[in-house]
């Protein structure tokens, strides 16, 4: 399965720049590649509980503005009104491969808790476009994986855990079994407020809402950011690989040749309602061990971002209230990312 993902990901990056460029008279610019790891480790600045969503990880390459791969035209042609924005935005379009892993408080023991969360490890392959004006900004993401034994939610963690001297997880043989996923995500983001000064945006306020939808996730999101620093970029906030609104986007402000440095800090807020969610509500066409989910969920974050030349890193302390009513609890994680961006000569 491994083998498979890898080789999806590697003929999927060769379909960049197939299509023809809607966009094609804007000379097109750089290019980014991205780690996101999450974690509730202490190593990066979580509550070291190992608990719940214990790890994630994420690589993905984001190719340059207005270069449109040929897998575009089926993921955006339903939509006239994502036709539309396509012909005047400026776009970005992506490939990643993720990995998520859930599991219960209790590690020590083998047998099955029916009061926790269910062992649960998912691998995917994702696609994401993202059109973009001054003011707007739509992301789209579809993912294609695996939930079971073959997205390795095992083997990593047990390997990471044999690495750092932190004794196995031993009850893997009752996570969920085996099912193919098929999930997609759409967001809208809209700058909502500003300020600037001489050296550029100074704070900017985002409201965004958003939808998911496959076996994975159904469910409906609504929040806001609102970001205070020095160069603001013009995007629309740092992504994190958990939350489904699109990767980091390339953006060079128009000089793909001079990348100023940035830093700045940010603060948001999210609510979720909640139709299906497969890691508490378990297998969608089989008997699998499940926990009852509360149908509203609400997020809050702080973190910091600093771009240096062509070098991006971003921090953040997530806070989740609680999923479900057998472990009425909230919990809490690190999200980091970074990015390199190169931009064409």
């Amino acid at each position: 399965m491994k083998k498979i993902f890898l080789f999806l990901f590697l003929i999927s990056l060769k379909t960049f720049g197939q299509a023809p460029n809607a966009t094609e008279t804007v000379k097109p610019h750089g290019e980014s590649f991205t780690v996101y790891v999450e974690n509730d480790t202490r190593r990066l600045g979580g509550p070291n509980s190992d608990q719940g969503y214990t790890n994630g990880i994420r690589f993905s390459y984001v190719y340059a503005e207005n270069k449109i791969p040929g897998w575009i035209p089926p993921l955006t042609g339903w939509s006239e009104r994502l036709n539309k924005e396509f012909n005047k935005s400026t776009t970005n379009f992506g490939i990643s491969l993720a990995q998520q892993i859930y599991t219960p408080n209790n590690k020590n023991t083998t047998e099955l808790i029916k009061n926790d969360r269910p062992y649960a490890g998912w691998l995917y392959l994702g696609f994401t476009a993202n059109f973009k004006t001054p003011t707007h900004s739509h992301s789209l993401e579809l993912d294609i994986g695996m939930i079971g034994p073959e997205a390795m939610g095992e083997k990593v963690q047990n390997s990471f855990h044999d690495m750092i001297n932190v004794p196995d997880a031993k009850g893997w043989k009752n996570q969920l079994s085996t099912e193919p996923t098929l999930q997609a995500s759409y967001f809208q983001k809209i700058r909502f407020f500003e300020l600037e000064n001489e050296s550029g945006r100074s704070f900017d306020f985002i409201p965004y809402g958003g939808a998911s939808f496959g076996n994975v996730l159904v469910a409906g999101h609504i929040g806001a950011i609102a970001r205070v620093g020095v160069r603001l970029p013009d995007d629309f906030g740092p992504s994190r690989l958990s939350s489904a609104d699109g990767d980091a986007i390339v953006n060079f402000d128009g000089k793909p040749h001079h990348i100023p440095w940035r830093v700045y800090g940010f603060a948001g807020i999210r609510g979720n309602a909640i139709a299906r969610n497969i890691f508490l509500d378990g297998n969608t066409f089989r008997e699998s061990h499940r926990v009852k989910k509360y149908p509203f969920t609400a997020e809050t974050e702080v973190g910091y971002a600093v771009q240096i030349s062509h070098w991006s890193y971003s921090w953040r302390f997530v806070t989740v209230s609680p999923e479900f009513e057998e472990k009425s609890e909230f919990s809490s994680y690190a999200s980091i990312s970074l990015s390199y961006f190169r931009d064409f000569e």
